[in-house]
């Protein structure tokens, strides 16, 4: 049997370091505190077997107008050895915790992989009628290897233009800092190039505050005029691809900002870079389809975990579910 208590954010950040398995920074304690200053509400839970502590939980409670609802990122972060047993009983807790708090739903989304078994069903979790919540279908490039391999590995067309991009002649600079002005330009360009709801400057702020050195704006410049910028977040395992913007150019400015940001990775220590959600490759006519043909040509391979699923514990929630679904069908996925 497992028992739950509260912990602190120092606990959860020393046990997501230590932690092998499976992580992104959705379930670090620096988002724990960049959501805070985005005035949401954050439960931190660390879950007990004799006195140890096998699993933790970053637990956002989030509400609308329409609903209140609790929302797992990618977690609960599980010590292996204890996933089989572990899962049900936390189904369970997370069911009774939603009940007791008065929510109408509970959400999770597990960063556990499509080839390890989560008996939802027997719970009473249905899947999300919203997609993409948190990526789960992601792209992960191994960068323990030499730049050289690394650039070997990559696809034809997508090796020349790194290496256009890093040649002196090309005439880019790229800058790593903390330069949201001219990313933010750039992403207001973007946003009405593409029509894709964007993150709000207020909460980029806030993000680049909480994480600090582990938080880098990457700009590449030509002839002075700012081309490509993308925000980066790095932990002890990866570097995370997680905002871009630019504007149409036929130099390879994309390529360069992000073999820099993987370069960097590299020298911060970091054993993969993660380029975040990806669509299938099969999927043609996704929104995401030409974002992702760009990641996969870099190199990696495609994780597959488990779709976002929810208990439904009032009617707020069923209602929930058709606007979602419609919302879903609206966008294109």
């Amino acid at each position: 049997m497992y028992t739950s208590h509260i912990i602190d954010s120092e606990a959860l950040e020393t046990f997501y370091k230590s932690f092998t398995g499976s992580k992104t920074f959705l379930h670090s304690a620096r988002y724990a505190k960049y959501r805070m200053a985005c005035n949401e509400k954050i439960r931190i839970e660390g879950y007990f077997k004799e006195n140890q502590l096998v699993a933790v939980c970053l637990i956002q409670c989030l509400s609308t107008k329409l609903k209140h609802w609790f929302h797992v990122p990618h977690g609960p972060l599980v010590l292996p050895e204890h996933h089989d047993k572990f899962w049900p009983w936390w189904l369970q807790h997370f069911q009774n915790l939603g009940q007791t708090h008065k929510q109408d739903l509970v959400r999770v989304s597990p960063l556990v992989e499509t080839t390890q078994k989560i008996n939802f069903e027997s719970f009473n979790f249905k899947p999300a009628a919203v997609h993409l919540v948190n990526p789960e279908t992601t792209w992960v490039l191994d960068i323990t290897k030499s730049e050289e391999d690394l650039l070997a590995e990559m696809k034809k067309s997508t090796r020349y233009e790194v290496r256009k991009g890093i040649k002196e002649e090309t005439g880019f600079t790229i800058t790593i800092d903390k330069n949201l002005e001219t990313f933010w330009e750039l992403h207001e360009a973007t946003v009405a190039r593409q029509g894709f709801v964007p993150f709000t400057r207020q909460s980029t702020e806030a993000e680049i505050k909480a994480f600090g050195k582990d938080c880098e704006i990457i700009t590449v410049w030509h002839e002075g005029k700012a081309l490509a910028s993308g925000v980066f977040l790095f932990d002890d395992k990866a570097g995370y691809y997680h905002q871009g913007a630019s504007v149409p150019s036929k130099l390879p400015a994309a390529h360069a900002y992000l073999w820099a940001a993987i370069c960097e990775a590299k020298k911060r220590g970091c054993t993969e870079f993660n380029f975040w959600g990806v669509c299938e490759e099969e999927e043609t006519q996704h929104p995401w389809y030409g974002l992702s043909k760009f990641k996969r040509g870099f190199g990696g391979e495609q994780k597959n975990y488990h779709h976002v699923h929810d208990f439904e514990i009032t009617c707020k929630a069923k209602l929930n579910r058709m606007i979602e679904a419609r919302r879903n069908k609206k966008r294109g996925y």
